[in-house]
């Protein structure tokens, strides 16, 4: 899976659930999810995808501010495909706190919010 195929900016939920919906996955899951308030959209900064067939793959990424999509995670799709995702959850959440996201900061929300306000400017 290549990062560049992801959106330059956080995933927006219906996203996700058009990706796990689309059969290009097997499975397509938020990390963490950000309501955007005045809105019916929601932001999805870390996610895990499952990619089907005999190579699939258990892949956890996060977005960072500075650099976009990071594959905090990957791994072979293995017969406990339930454990590798929860196991691909944690280690985001680890990366998360490691890396200092700020997005996952009190005010993340608001930060989030700006941050695709100035990438949607940009484009």
């Amino acid at each position: 899976m290549e990062l560049s195929s992801l959106p330059k900016r956080p995933f927006e939920l219906a996203e996700l659930q058009e990706l796990n919906e689309s059969g290009r996955f097997r499975a397509v899951l938020p990390g963490a999810v950000f309501d955007l308030e005045g809105s019916d959209r929601k932001l999805v900064p870390v996610a895990v995808l499952v990619t089907p067939g005999e190579d699939g793959r258990v892949v956890g990424v996060g977005y960072d501010f500075e650099t976009g999509w990071n594959r905090v995670t990957s791994e072979a799709v293995g017969d406990a495909v339930r454990d590798q995702v929860e196991a691909a959850g944690e280690r985001l959440r680890v990366w998360t706190e490691e890396t200092g996201q700020r997005w996952a900061e009190p005010d993340g929300a608001t930060a989030l919010v700006d941050h695709v306000r100035e990438r949607s400017q940009a484009e």
